[in-house]
């Protein structure tokens, strides 16, 4: 009879099995043998290191007081060395001389046969016997040699004789560490295949054949996931890891066709306390941390078990959180002092991973009634541990966010037909509030985050020596959580429309911030900075409270202005407390009225108030005077707020803040101005699409004052608040002239109207004025930066002052339209000879009056073209009269100069000239 193939397959791993055992308990023996020679060896050296140590002893008490005066003498060397245990002897005081070291051999390497025989051969073996059993086990089902209860039994029996056999062998181990042979931990390896087997035994007689049902195999499998952790203790953690694994993942395993979330939290609560106490045990944080992982994953699934009953997740989450706030954060740091421990950053995730999971559970509809006892009860667990260890100082600020998110999606309201609705969880029909919820809403809002702040001031006043770290995180959770759980309820309960009732409650928390701060500053340790750090904090919230106070009352732009306001305040409280923080608080709060204003740069929603041109915009009745709108307010009154407060922060020091405040009330001034062109030649509307002639000279004018003002400000005082603002400006007045007034918006490219009469129009303020302020630029540069910017200043300016005398003079002769194809009269050619020429003449007599070679070139450049033009375009164009005037000014002007250079020649002093 021909032997099936399996069988023989079956039959070889066993015996390939028990072969590589075999080699595994013959490398033990060799390892055996080694360790008894090591032995031997050190008790050698016990007994020589004994011998040597009386006679040291002898000749020191024999050696006499003056030893440090005697000769040192040396032992003869012999010819031939002595044996080791008779020793020359030396005379009373003198000193043994200092042997050399012996040199160690070097370690031998790793012998391939040491190798293969003691590490590879357990694994091979370890891994043949599982699957040797895995064969077997699917040969008797194939056969149907064994019932079903037989093949489970021998499979419960076979795991029970690995994990037997593995605990035999730990006992009979003993401990040796060999260089050049290392362990291979064979009771851990059996004991592993022992678990794997009865994991499998207990799931096959689940889901396999049915010999147990579900509630019987969810027990057995918890029990030997439990018993595998217990095992970890003396076998590694790799039995842990699959004991966690077992554990975590057995409830998968298990199905039902009427789930018990209670049953499920139970057994977790179960499983995990062996993960942490062996963690404990055996200092493996790793396990705790997964172990903390994987309920919070369950946490989910539980949701999914029951989506109508949130009750067993709540308790869950409640239980595993203090599980894991007590293995991983209070009795690890229960004996250590705040001042030797940092942040746990580890435990601190975890921690904040529960409290998000926290919020939530809290925002489903399903949390019912329970909710607000669940969000305490956390609230509390993270509070108490954030508290009592410094470590997990974190954990307060979690309670306090915990809370805030609570109140955040909190259903205060139900639809039409009484379901409960949150922010999330919305059905699009109309809501209202329902005033059990609502009542207990706020008095949530109003315990819970007092109950957070004052538990974390009074750890502040009683722990005078915290770490900064921790000291930020007290001092955050007593500030800010109160303040944005204000804003929560704020924005849940009155819909971010105008409140007096919350701007009250937010006066009354600046209040108490206040009381806070003159609390904190009578306490015995007031210098130090940890309490510095806590005034500082308590302070800037009391200002937040204000603002927000302001924000539920206030609309329009005065929210704006509130903020400014607020800024500063809070500049001067800092001038005259010293506080750094508050120094903070102001670039803060600057930073929040800058996005306010880039959110909505017209500071209300609608009509601004009366405008310069086109269709006035009424407000309220009365358009009022020009330019006097909501823009002077919004960003007029932040302005000169921050430049105030600036000033007010520099008494202490100019630093980054003080440049970021002066920075930012410079931009709010830039931007007003801006706002206020827009508005003003637009019809009220700052933010309309088009652009004018006028509208870039008008803002080309402003870049250059702003230039001109910060550069002689870098003169004073340098600063790259001051040289950056600078150059930004210039930069900006550069594309506004080169790009908008000579190229896009020219007259004589576009054809509009220019508004104004021939003289006085708008080529003045487009043209003319920014060519001064330009000018302007280039002298004050001149004593402050490299020559290539006053250049650039002072061409821009020259080419903006001929682009004005060339378009006036065209206003003069065609009108308000300027296009290049309009005709062009023999006067208006001949004016333009007129101009260059006096153009020319003016920059000759500048550059002789000031010195100032480049305008005297400038001259000469104007002179040549006056030449060309008269010589090329006169000659043929003008006619008559015209022609000759032409001529004959010119002329007498180029002879004119020659005189003058002449006599300027004339007057050089004779050592001026070029040796030769």
């Amino acid at each position: 009879m021909e032997i099936p193939f399996l069988v023989l397959l079956a039959l070889s791993i066993p015996v390939c099995a028990i072969a590589g055992l075999v080699l595994g308990l013959s490398a033990r023996s060799k390892l055996t043998l080694l360790q008894g020679r090591v032995a031997a060896l050190e008790s050698e050296l016990r007994l020589a290191r004994a011998q040597a140590g009386p006679a040291a002893s002898s000749a020191e008490q024999q050696a006499p007081a003056s030893i440090p005066e005697a000769p040192i003498e040396e032992a003869p060397a012999p010819d031939v060395p002595p044996e080791p245990e008779a020793e020359a002897p030396r005379p009373a005081g003198s000193v043994p001389a200092i042997q050399p070291p012996v040199p160690q051999p070097a370690p031998r390497g790793r012998d391939f046969e040491e190798t293969l025989g003691s590490r590879w051969a357990v694994w091979v073996g370890g891994v043949a016997l599982a699957l040797g059993g895995i064969f077997l086990v699917r040969y008797s089902i194939e056969q149907n040699l064994l019932s079903p209860a037989t093949r489970i039994a021998f499979g419960g029996l076979f795991a029970l004789a690995l994990i037997g056999a593995g605990e035999w062998l730990r006992r009979r181990e003993r401990s040796i560490a060999v260089p050049g042979v290392p362990d291979a931990n064979v009771p851990s390896i059996l004991t592993a295949a022992g678990t794997c087997g009865a994991f499998a035994a207990a799931y096959a007689a689940y889901a396999l054949y049915g010999l147990i049902g579900p509630a019987a195999a969810f027990i057995t499998l918890g029990l030997i996931a439990v018993l595998t952790m217990v095992a970890s203790t003396l076998h590694g953690p790799v039995l842990a890891a699959l004991g966690l694994l077992g554990a975590m993942g057995s409830p998968l395993l298990v199905s039902s066709d009427e789930p018990q979330p209670w049953a499920l939290v139970i057994y977790l609560a179960f499983v995990v306390l062996p993960a942490y106490g062996v963690a404990r045990l055996r200092l493996w944080r790793w396990l705790a941390l997964a172990a903390a992982t994987g309920v919070l994953i369950w946490t989910l699934l539980i949701f999914v078990l029951d989506a109508q009953d949130a009750l067993p997740a709540m308790v869950h989450l409640v239980i595993q959180g203090g599980l894991g706030a007590l293995f991983l954060v209070a009795l690890p740091y229960r004996a250590i002092p705040d001042t030797e421990s940092g942040i746990d950053r580890a435990a601190s995730i975890v921690l904040l991973a529960f409290a998000v999971a926290a919020v939530a559970a809290s925002g489903t509809v399903a949390a019912g009634d329970g909710r607000a006892i669940f969000v305490a009860a956390m609230a509390l667990v993270l509070l108490a541990t954030g508290i009592r260890f410094a470590p997990a100082a974190p954990a307060a600020t979690w309670a306090a966010l915990t809370s805030i998110g609570a109140l955040l999606i909190w259903p205060i309201r139900a639809d039409l037909g009484g379901t409960p609705e949150n922010l999330f969880y919305q059905s699009g029909d109309l809501f209202a509030v329902r005033p059990h919820a609502l009542e207990i809403y706020l008095g949530l809002a109003l315990i819970a985050p007092a109950a957070i702040a004052g538990a974390a001031l009074l750890r502040l006043v009683r722990s005078p020596d915290l770490r900064l770290s921790a000291v930020a995180w007290y001092a955050g959770a007593a500030t800010i959580g109160p303040l944005l759980a204000l804003v929560a309820a704020y924005w849940r309960v009155a819909d971010l429309e105008r409140s007096l009732s919350f701007a009250l409650i937010a006066g009354g928390l600046a209040l108490a911030f206040i009381a806070a701060t003159r609390w904190l500053n009578r306490q015995d340790g007031a210098e130090g900075a940890p309490i510095r750090l806590a005034l500082g904090a308590t302070a800037s919230a009391a200002l937040a409270a204000l603002a927000l106070g302001l924000t539920f009352a206030l609309d329009k732009g005065m929210l704006t202005v509130a903020f400014a306001l607020t800024a500063l305040g809070t500049a001067w409280v800092s001038e005259r407390t010293g506080l750094p923080a508050l120094r903070y608080a102001v670039g803060a709060i600057g930073l929040i009225v800058l996005g306010r204003l880039i959110a909505n740069p017209t500071i209300v929603d609608g009509h601004l108030g009366p405008a310069l041109v086109g269709t006035p915009t009424i407000v309220d009745g009365d358009p009022g005077p020009i330019l006097i709108n909501w823009l002077l307010w919004g960003y007029g009154v932040p302005a000169l707020t921050f430049l105030g407060a600036s000033r007010l922060l520099e008494r202490s020091g100019r630093d980054r803040i003080v440049q970021l405040t002066e920075s930012l009330g410079i931009v709010f001034a830039a931007f007003l101005v801006f706002f206020e062109i827009r508005h003003a030649l637009h019809a009220g509307d700052p933010l309309a699409g088009d652009f004018s002639l006028l509208e870039a000279g008008l803002l080309a004018t402003e870049s250059l004052v702003f230039a001109i003002l910060l550069t002689r400000l870098d003169l004073r005082r340098g600063d790259p608040v001051y040289r950056w603002g600078s150059l930004i400006f210039k930069i900006m007045s550069l594309a506004l002239c080169a790009g908008g007034l000579l190229l896009i918006e020219n007259p004589l490219l576009t054809d509009d109207a220019i508004l104004g009469g021939p003289v006085f129009n708008a080529l003045i303020p487009a043209y003319l004025l920014p060519s001064l302020l330009a000018a302007g630029l280039a002298l004050v540069e001149r004593r402050a930066r490299p020559r290539f910017y006053s250049l650039s200043s002072a061409i821009l300016s020259l080419l903006l002052f001929s682009a004005y005398v060339g378009l006036e003079i065209r206003r003069l002769f065609a009108g308000p339209e300027l296009a290049l194809w309009r005709d062009f009269t023999q006067g208006e050619h001949w004016a333009y000879s007129v101009a260059l020429l006096a153009t020319g003449i003016l920059l000759l007599g500048l550059g002789f009056v000031r010195d100032n070679r480049f305008a005297r070139l400038a001259s000469a450049a104007y002179l040549v073209l006056a030449v060309l033009k008269v010589f090329i375009v006169d000659l043929a164009n003008l006619e008559g009269v015209m022609r000759a005037l032409s001529f004959i000014g010119l002329g007498l002007v180029l002879i004119g100069i020659g005189l003058v250079y002449q006599r300027l020649l004339a007057h050089r002093p004779s050592n001026a000239a070029i040796p030769s």
